[in-house]
């Protein structure tokens, strides 16, 4: 080994070593430490009972990582410090990191590239911003995998190949690529270069791999279907480091995931096709093509997988002779270096302060940060889809047509976030006398015991009221006031960082009345699926679930039924009603605030199963508000929800209805006007006072945003036709990418038009 490699190892550990105690990603960080205590409680992983329960059980990795955590939480609980934790678990990443740099050498000289071209692409991985941001500040363990990967390809150019497959093996057991180098391994070993036969490749190299890791893989495969389910997870989402994140607010991607993998293999085919030779060369361009297009069509790519692809990229003799590779390779790693450096404040600079939250609490406008952060992602989609290009033979058409859709791309996106981020005032709303806030949980809005994070958020609302809300299993389950008692379970959205006890929630309850804020207890009346993602999305049902006589279509709660309790059989709607007032009267809130009665997809709108709740609960909350169907085409179940409740909440989304759901039944921003205009006609002044309308500005669960000049133009217009008393602010949390503030001056320019 030359001389100077050895100084730049040497460097490139050192280097890395000191900065890895003092930061890390706040989200996968926490997933690492809790993994590894709940693993250390025998507890599988793979099927924890109920995610609610574990906000950190998505672990969605092979079981190899999952080992090393397991052995850092006993080391680190001897010491007893959270950076000693954080350096023990990036430990193994550093060092893989330095004997990737080592293997690029010794591969590099293997497939012909000669002493300096090795030695160049030892020090591009060494001294690659991305790489060492991943090992020593973010904490992601992707440089383990390429280690095995690379340790495999390493044997099979020796004919080694029983070595090899089992190196395959173990570096899919850390993560799942290198599974991706066994089919071009296969295909060129038989039918490039002769060197085995279809036998010998299924023996030497296939078996062995799926060997390894089931043998890795044994202590969970007593449960195959959730085990398999959950490390094929992330398969379902959309990374944060392609052109897709941009498209995935557009289009639902999970009715299309067919076609990308269509895609990938007809993609592959043709490449593998193009490579005729029979030096190892060949195979390694294979293996490059290979997570190229993987790269290209896939809507799951985070920054994270680049490094798969870096040391095979600059392996290729292809990359050293043709410009366009070497091109596109350092453009990725700019754009690569200007999102990550857009990630910091909104990860606030990664510090060990804020493990286990998505965002820092002060976050609501990403700005010029933001707006850097999805562009370069899909300008970085776009430059996977060159390299996938010039493997499949367009090495011309990719540059021409390309780099053009590059700029459009970018262009679009600024276009949009300046739909998002409008101005610094944000959305400027009429102040009416009822101004309501509706955060997914209390967990996308509050911090327990944090009196910033109430100032926080009151300072982005300029509101009257907030609506806590909580799962139908914290009504049907509550017994009394116990300040000790977890209700985490209950929220729709949560992080896992943060467990809100009951006496957090009287204490939050207390710190919105002090600052004139009323707060409402918000009772979601359905059963909707646990999501893990960035978090937990969706709430406990157990209680509900076990009794199947109480639910209808969409999963909605039938309150016209009856249940058995202690042996009696009592109306449904009287127990749920008694369990609202004890927790109204319990923990202070000012009234209660009635969700998710009604299921679009339904169709018609139908009472029966929420009116004796409504009936029930007028003696239990001297405050009731309710929603209304979200249906422009029926008037008199609004006349007939003004009798039982105090205020109705017109469910107006034309937005999300039209654009997200791609809804045709009558929903769009004219729909609604007609819809409105009707009902008003047919009220008189006082019931006309006790309507109010809804903005949808984020929802954290679904993942989109309403752009901010949408809900300026929904809020003028719903307010002009004569709404007057109100509205809630649906998804108000403090991950909305816009201020919302009121203003008498929006409410005076329409009140011409409100006389006429």
């Amino acid at each position: 080994m030359r001389r100077e490699l050895k100084i730049a190892l040497v460097i490139g550990f050192v280097s890395r070593l000191l900065v890895s105690p003092f930061f890390a990603h706040p989200w996968d960080m926490y997933i690492w430490i809790r993994s590894g205590e709940l693993a250390l409680q025998n507890l599988n992983i793979y099927v924890v009972g109920n995610p609610v329960d574990y906000p950190w059980g998505f672990y969605a990795y092979p079981p190899t990582w999952l080992y090393w955590l397991m052995a850092v939480t006993i080391m680190a609980k001897i010491i007893g410090s959270l950076m000693f934790q954080v350096f023990l678990i990036k430990l193994p990443i550093i060092v893989a990191d330095i004997l990737v740099g080592y293997l690029i050498y010794r591969v590099g000289l293997l497939v012909g590239l000669g002493e300096d071209r090795s030695f160049k692409a030892s020090l591009i991985w060494l001294f690659n911003p991305i790489t060492f941001f991943m090992s020593s500040v973010w904490g992601m363990f992707d440089s383990i995998s390429v280690l095995f990967m690379l340790l495999g390809i390493h044997q099979l150019i020796r004919g080694r190949y029983v070595n090899s497959g089992i190196l395959f093996g173990v570096g899919a057991s850390v993560k799942l690529f290198p599974a991706l180098m066994i089919p071009p391994a296969v295909i060129y070993l038989v039918y490039r270069s002769k060197r085995a036969s279809v036998k010998e490749a299924i023996l030497n190299i296939i078996l062995p791999s799926l060997a390894t890791f089931t043998i890795l893989s044994t202590p969970f495969l007593s449960t195959p279907i959730e085990y398999f389910t959950r490390i094929l997870q992330h398969t379902k989402s959309v990374g944060s480091f392609t052109y897709w994140v941009l498209l995935s607010n557009l289009v639902n991607l999970s009715s299309f995931w067919f076609i990308y993998v269509i895609i990938f293999l007809a993609g592959v085919i043709i490449a593998y096709r193009r490579f005729r030779g029979s030096e190892w060369n060949e195979f390694i361009n294979m293996s490059a093509a290979t997570m190229a297009i993987f790269l290209a069509v896939s809507p799951k790519v985070n920054i994270q997988y680049l490094l798969t692809l870096f040391p095979l990229l600059t392996l290729s003799k292809n990359f050293w002779k043709y410009r366009q590779l070497l091109l596109n390779y350092v453009i990725i790693v700019v754009a690569g270096t200007v999102w990550i450096a857009s990630s910091t404040p909104i990860f606030s600079n990664y510090s060990l302060d804020y493990l286990g939250r998505i965002f820092i609490p002060q976050t609501y406008e990403f700005g010029v940060a933001g707006i850097l952060f999805i562009a370069m992602a899909v300008f970085a989609g776009s430059r996977f889809i060159v390299l996938a290009l010039h493997y499949v033979g367009f090495r011309s058409f990719d540059i021409r047509v390309m780099s053009r859709w590059s700029v459009l791309a970018i262009l679009l996106i600024f276009s949009m976030m300046l739909s998002i981020f409008p101005t610094p005032l944000g959305v400027s709303l009429p102040k009416t006398p009822i101004r309501i806030a509706i955060p997914e949980s209390m967990d996308a809005a509050f911090i327990p015991g944090s009196e910033a994070s109430v100032d926080n958020y009151l300072e982005n609302y300029d509101i009257n009221y907030v609506v806590l809300s909580f799962s139908p299993d914290f009504i049907n389950t509550y017994e009394g006031y116990r300040p000790e008692r977890d209700l985490t379970m209950y929220l729709r959205f949560k992080t896992g960082s943060n467990p809100w006890l009951y006496r957090d929630l009287a204490w939050l309850i207390q710190a919105l009345k002090e600052r004139g804020v009323k707060p409402l207890l918000g009772v979601y009346l359905r059963v909707e699926q646990v999501k893990t993602h960035y978090g937990v999305h969706g709430f406990l049902v157990n209680w509900t679930t076990s009794k199947p006589e109480i639910l209808g279509a969409g999963s909605l709660l039938l309150f016209n039924t009856s249940i058995t309790v202690e042996n009696k059989s009592i109306p449904y709607s009287e127990f749920f009603a008694e369990r609202i007032g004890k927790i109204i009267r319990d923990f202070g809130f000012e009234g209660v605030y009635l969700m998710s009665w009604y299921d679009w997809r339904i169709g018609k709108v139908n009472l029966s199963h929420v009116i004796p709740l409504l009936s029930s609960i007028r003696g239990q909350a001297d405050l009731i508000l309710v929603e209304s169907a979200d249906s422009t085409n029926d008037i008199r179940h609004i006349h007939k929800l003004l009798q039982y409740a105090d205020y109705v909440v017109l469910k107006t989304a034309p937005w999300i209805n039209t654009v997200y759901y791609a809804r045709v039944d009558n929903v769009t921003l004219t729909d609604y006007e007609m819809f409105i205009r009707r009902v008003l006609k047919t009220l008189g002044p006082s019931e006309r006072a006790r309507l109010l309308y809804s903005l949808y500005v984020f929802d954290f669960v679904e993942g989109w945003a309403t752009p901010a000049a949408e809900i300026q133009v929904e809020a003028n217009r719903f307010y002009s036709l004569g709404l007057r008393s109100g509205y809630a602010i649906y998804y108000a949390s403090r991950y909305v990418p816009y201020k919302v503030t009121v203003s008498e001056m929006i409410l005076e320019s329409l009140l011409p038009e409100i006389n006429d």
